[in-house]
């Protein structure tokens, strides 16, 4: 049987782990496209991508285009021959040129089960509004975002302290396993491709720093997803006498009856942080100052038990 010969687009870790599993599973990738390399940290230092270390690691030539419409790198692609495009993580739009390229086309590996939670943001977005369950769907990729043809689909659990982060790990194996199998279909011409129901199309959204501000004045069970979808990135936090404190983790109290205000710290023990919300109480179990590590609030409040003291409004 004839071994596809794969281009694979990626960036993130989410995508670097399939790039292994591809390699490990001796698939022919014949080359990366990942994005440029950015200055980061204080340092600005440049950073590879999880996808470039790999690639470098396993000798896979690297293409890092500014412009995916750019004629010289469409060029080059042309040249390498290549069977199939499948797309992790990579985080620029697919222009028609590239879709139409491969002989059986281009294939996004994407983080949700669509239709619901097209977009960039799709795990987060199971978090945050307490979805159930959630998964990976693979499709044949189009000119419009996530609304190619279903190819494949995985079921996953989302737990009630699922992070971003842990759920992502969940997620790669069923990615992966869904891949593979969508390869081995290719090879054996059994594709099966499923329209999207439009009816059910959920977006999800772009998301920026300031929306990691916690607003105590929504309920305790929403603030938890917030800062649980925010883990890793941007990172739920609140400010208490000019500084930007980081929240890691938290979970709900059930309700206590209190004549606190919003937003008032009702105790603060080796349990945690307890805060009033809009409904029920917050319990923050840990933080992170500005330039510290990550704590137990244990840990803090063995020298910041006067920030915290009972009756304080943050």
């Amino acid at each position: 049987m004839k071994k596809l010969k794969i281009i694979f687009a990626g960036t993130a870790y989410f995508s670097a782990e399939h790039l292994k599993a591809l390699i490990s599973s001796s698939y022919k990738v014949i080359s990366v496209i990942t994005q440029p390399d950015l200055p980061s940290g204080r340092g600005q230092k440049i950073i590879f991508s999880p996808v470039k270390k790999i690639s470098i690691i396993n000798k896979i030539p690297i293409l890092q285009p500014m412009n995916l419409n750019d004629k010289i790198f469409q060029d080059k692609l042309l040249l390498l021959n290549a069977d199939i495009l499948i797309v992790v993580s990579y985080g620029k739009i697919i222009p028609k040129k590239l879709l139409t390229m491969f002989p059986q086309g281009c294939i996004n590996v994407h983080a949700s089960l669509l239709p619901r939670w097209r977009g960039a943001t799709p795990i987060q977005s199971a978090i945050l509004y307490g979805d159930k369950k959630t998964g990976i769907s693979i499709i044949k990729m189009n000119e419009k975002i996530d609304s190619g043809t279903i190819i494949n689909q995985k079921e996953c659990n989302i737990s009630i302290k699922d992070t971003t982060y842990s759920l992502s790990i969940k997620l790669i194996k069923f990615g992966i396993q869904a891949l593979l199998e969508v390869l081995e279909k290719i090879n054996t011409h059994t594709i099966v491709e499923n329209k999207q129901n439009e009816k059910y199309v959920v977006l999800s959204k772009k998301i920026y720093k300031k929306d990691a501000l916690l607003n105590w004045n929504i309920e305790a069970e929403k603030l938890d997803r917030l800062i649980r979808a925010f883990n890793p990135w941007p990172i739920s936090y609140f400010i208490l006498k000019n500084q930007t404190i980081k929240v890691w983790q938290a979970k709900v109290v059930p309700f206590i009856k209190t004549n606190a205000c919003i937003g008032e710290i009702i105790s603060s023990n080796s349990d945690g942080i307890q805060i009033n919300t809009s409904y029920q109480i917050l319990n923050i179990e840990k933080l992170q100052f500005p330039g510290k590590k990550i704590m137990d609030v244990k840990q803090i409040l063995l020298s910041k038990k006067k920030l915290f003291q009972t009756g304080t409004i943050i």
